[in-house]
């Protein structure tokens, strides 16, 4: 039998499949049923008792939330009544010069009658008005008082200035003249000038004693060890243990103050664990918690399961150390191969795996790694046909320049030769000659600003030249911008556009052409502006648009525009490139924005 088992441990191992290995797995935890039906038996008994105490538990602290929300929800009904009494509005506004000293008494008594009422009929202690003027009864009465006597008392001046109602705990208090300090939970509320909601008048509140309170939450027991605390945000008010900071320590009761409302939660602190539960009390805001040490509610079945637990641990670790040593390899590719995968989701496309072993997760990193070299080349086909496509694209514009336009220099030439003297030939034909030598610029695909500033002059002497100086020219170009670098051939298709599509088709046929070129803190702006017949919203969008999509026939003008868009976005990025605007009739502006490249750094843009 020992033989048996050491053969099939061997194939076990020698075997590379990771179904054979989860086969095993599988059959490990299927010949361990004992140990199984130990761990329901064990998780079934511990149920039972934490659902009895629990149960107990949950019924005593439904009642002292109960009784508690009752008793402070008193102080806030006595508030709201009070709050709309047109007696105390009239005591605390009106002016004493207008308010004889018997009417005062009067009303006086009849709001100490209100008062003690109110505090019979709600079951409370004592009920306070704070005033801000200077009757007698505010001097007279224990339960109409200055407010000028209790400014300086912290429990005014966190009430002072606020819309809200507060709720005060005892330690809230502090002794003060026309009063005796009592040990009280209290609820206070500031009456504002109904004619002026930001001018206060008095202030109400309502005292509950503390030792009504006391007996509601140290009385409720619900197991030997466990804590019931009265909370205020992060202080605890009021504690059912005698010493508080030892059966509940800073860490826990941190904890508990962060619990929402609702069920059971587990806690643990200083190496202890508790089971915890918070609940809201009514309008005041406070929580009260209860805090059951985990060792009293399991004490019993503590007792009973032992043994039991000692059986369930051995046949745990010993099952989950075989799993673990058979499946801790396949489990380590995987996760490899899931982060990797991650990696690449997330955009890094150069990294790769290390294969290891010979099953499938070793064939399916190996094809991993092989299709992410495709997707490499792939990414760098499509990158390089893109920069061939935009240069084709130059050297068709290059190769475009209008044969009729050459055809038409040549007749003009000749025309001038014919009808006057040399000089004017000798000007046509230097313009012409340096006009196609900066066009071809000996192969180069970037030369300088000035540069191609002068190739568009050429091209505006030429055409004034052949059409009776019918262009008047401004240009500005910044000093500092003159020699940084620019993709060639961008200014003069966009001039020939103004003229050809915009100042020719002016009834006058003649017009002024600006064109400013200037340096800013990241970039060169360059403004090309005719006062042509400019264009619509809708041819705008067609030549201009990034996102407009290619029509199926352009004019030369629309092509030379697309074109450009294209060449300046694939050399410097879609931050830059062109824009327009343009009014039918009174002209267009056309904006060429480019990053800032010294001559140091000429090179081809990629």
């Amino acid at each position: 039998m020992k033989n048996k088992f050491l053969r099939w441990l061997e194939w076990f191992t020698a075997c590379g499949k990771l179904g054979s290995k989860l086969m095993c797995i599988y059959f490990l935890l299927i010949v361990l049923p004992l140990g199984m039906f130990s761990v329901y038996a064990y998780v079934r008994v511990k149920d039972l008792i934490q659902e009895q105490t629990f149960s107990a538990a949950q019924g005593a602290f439904d009642d002292t939330c109960i009784s508690l929300e009752r008793l402070l929800g008193r102080l806030d009904g006595v508030i709201d009544i009070l709050s709309t009494d047109p007696l105390i509005y009239m005591m605390a506004s009106n002016d004493p010069r207008d308010y004889t000293y018997i009417h005062r008494l009067e009303d006086s008594a009849q709001l100490a009658t209100t008062f003690e009422y109110l505090c019979v009929l709600a079951d409370i202690d004592l009920i306070r008005l704070y005033v801000n003027n200077d009757y007698s009864y505010s001097n007279t009465m224990t339960n109409i008082i200055q407010i000028s006597d209790v400014k300086d008392s912290g429990w005014y001046r966190a009430v002072a200035g606020n819309s809200d109602r507060l709720w005060c705990a005892p330690a809230d208090f502090e002794a003060s003249r026309g009063e005796t300090l009592q040990q009280c939970f209290s609820s206070v509320q500031v009456i504002y000038n109904p004619h002026n909601v930001k001018d206060p008048l008095a202030i109400l509140r309502a005292d509950i004693d503390s030792g009504r309170v006391e007996e509601i939450v140290c009385g409720t027991s619900i197991t030997e060890n466990g804590v019931l605390l009265l909370l205020r945000e992060d202080e605890i008010l009021l504690s059912s243990s005698p010493e508080p900071s030892l059966s509940c320590p800073a860490a826990l009761v941190k904890q508990v103050q962060g619990l929402a409302s609702g069920s059971w939660e587990t806690l643990q602190a200083e190496g202890r664990e508790y089971y915890a539960r918070c609940e809201k009390i009514g309008p005041s805001g406070w929580r009260i918690a209860s805090i059951l040490p985990h060792r009293d509610v399991f004490r019993l079945s503590r007792e009973m399961t032992v043994e039991m637990l000692i059986i369930i641990i051995s046949v745990s670790l010993t099952a989950y150390l075989l799993a673990y040593l058979i499946s801790q390899s396949t489990l380590k590719r995987l996760a490899q191969l899931t982060g990797t995968m991650h990696a690449v989701e997330k955009g890094n496309v150069t990294v790769r795996l290390e294969p290891s072993g010979n099953d499938e997760i070793a064939q399916l990193m190996e094809g991993f790694n092989q299709m992410m070299d495709r997707v490499d080349t792939l990414m760098e086909e499509r990158m390089e046909h893109g920069r061939q496509i935009k240069n084709l694209e130059l050297k068709a514009l290059q190769a475009q320049i209008n044969p009729h336009f050459l055809y038409n220099s040549l007749d003009l030439i000749n025309c001038t030769a014919i009808s006057r003297n040399v000089p004017e030939i000798s000007r046509m034909v230097s313009a012409l000659g340096q006009f196609y030598r900066l066009s071809l610029s000996n192969g180069r695909e970037v030369i300088s600003l000035s540069e191609e500033l002068k190739h568009a002059k050429l091209y505006v002497e030429i055409q004034n030249l052949r059409f009776e100086n019918r262009v008047s020219t401004e240009w500005d170009m910044d000093p500092e911008a003159g020699g940084c670098q620019i993709i060639k051939i961008v200014l003069q298709p966009l001039i020939e556009n103004a003229i050809i599509h915009g100042i020719f088709e002016k009834p006058s046929k003649c017009g002024l052409l600006k064109v400013q070129v200037c340096r800013l803190a990241d970039c060169i702006r360059i403004i090309v502006e005719d006062d042509g017949m400019g264009m619509d919203q809708a041819a705008l969008h067609t030549h201009f648009s990034r996102t407009a999509p290619p029509v199926g026939k352009e004019t030369s003008g629309g092509y030379g525009i697309r074109n450009i868009q294209e060449r300046l976005i694939l050399a410097y990025g879609a931050p830059y490139g062109l824009s327009c605007v343009s009014q039918p009739g009174k002209g267009t502006v056309v904006t060429v924005q480019i990053p800032v490249i010294s001559p140091i750094e000429d090179s081809a843009p990629g």
